[in-house]
């Protein structure tokens, strides 16, 4: 799977259904060249469209339970 298709897919919690963004960045460990976790953009706030900063969050794979076709489920997050 290429990472662009990953990208595409809505983040949600499997615990409690909450959507938690959609995939921005990936941190690779340099030596295996493995993925060690997903940058996850969490969706903007009321209001907060008027700050250009972009609240990132991270989402280790170990954290990711099922990558389906559109979504990628993850266990709740702290």
């Amino acid at each position: 799977m290429r990472f662009s298709d990953v990208q595409q897919k809505e983040i949600i919690e499997a615990g409690n259904g909450r959507f938690i963004g959609y995939i921005v960045d990936a941190e690779v460990d340099e030596k295996s060249g493995n993925i060690v976790a997903f940058l996850v953009s969490e969706p903007k706030k009321f209001m907060s469209f008027m700050q250009n900063e972009e609240q990132v969050r991270k989402v280790p794979i170990s954290d990711v339970l099922v990558v389906g076709k559109d979504v990628i489920l993850v266990r709740e997050l702290p």
